[in-house]
């Protein structure tokens, strides 16, 4: 089955990461530092992962952008079959995260959480605020402007490479997992 990816319906659950991001502005540092388990992380380290594997595709995206336009602009984009098989199956599915993977080391957090201060906090906050607007300018940008579709390596390397569409789908859906276990880490 072939995975379309739309650019608009990506920049409208980007809106949605957002504003989810926005009604935890209230807060206090104890509840972002609390683990809800030994093995767990906080809810603010799930926030750092998010913005440390954002960062890790910036320069590749950027990089993409700024070549030479090699397609129409389109309303979806058609995903190659590794990159679809992935994207299909990496989104949490009625409220599950499918398919756990274990972190690679240079995604994990590294945060001294009980040091972390309010202000600690707020900048990591904002820096994934940026990168989720960071994350619906590219959508926006391949939804009303030409791109070249050009591969490049995943951050994993080059067993999976990805054009821009296909990768700012992978981030999105990499974040609406990670959303999930930020709401499971503030309930406990």
């Amino acid at each position: 089955m072939s995975i379309y990816i739309k650019p608009e319906f990506q920049i409208q659950r980007i809106n949605h990461l957002e504003n989810r991001l926005n009604s935890w502005d209230s807060l206090s540092p104890d509840e972002w530092r609390h683990r809800p388990d030994s093995k767990s992380w906080s809810a603010i380290e799930v926030v750092q992962h998010m913005f440390l594997a954002h960062k890790v595709y910036r320069d590749k995206i950027e990089g993409a952008l700024a070549k030479e336009a090699s397609t129409e602009v389109l309303s979806e984009y058609k995903a190659a079959a590794i990159p679809g098989f992935l994207i299909k199956r990496f989104p949490p599915n009625e409220g599950r995260i499918r398919f756990k993977m274990k972190t690679m080391k240079q995604f994990k957090p590294v945060l001294a959480i009980e040091q972390l201060n309010a202000q600690d906090i707020q900048n990591i906050l904002s820096d994934m605020s940026d990168a989720l607007t960071e994350l619906k300018t590219w959508a926006e940008r391949y939804r009303t402007q030409s791109i070249s579709m050009k591969k490049f390596n995943s951050a994993i390397g080059a067993t999976v490479r990805f054009n821009v569409p296909e990768a700012c789908e992978f981030v999105l859906c990499h974040n609406e997992r990670h959303f999930l276990q930020i709401d499971r880490a503030l309930a406990n």
